[in-house]
């Protein structure tokens, strides 16, 4: 997913870009949690294969999944 990469590179950006993207970021987010619902059926604190817990976005139904 997009959403996973723009967070991966926002963590290894120095401080003012990271700044910068995070202010899109939430733009970004507050945009998808406005077009998409809950997902009832999903985890709660799912993990990826890291065994890191999986982001908000993750738990969200849109168009295409």
């Amino acid at each position: 997913m997009v959403r996973d990469q723009l967070a991966d590179l926002y963590r290894g950006l120095p401080p003012g870009a990271r700044s910068a993207l995070g202010r899109v970021l939430r733009t970004l987010d507050a945009e998808f949690c406005r077009r998409t619902l809950p997902d009832p059926a999903a985890v709660p604190v799912g993990r990826d294969r890291s065994g890191r817990p999986l982001p908000w976005w993750h738990r969200r139904l849109y168009e295409g999944t």
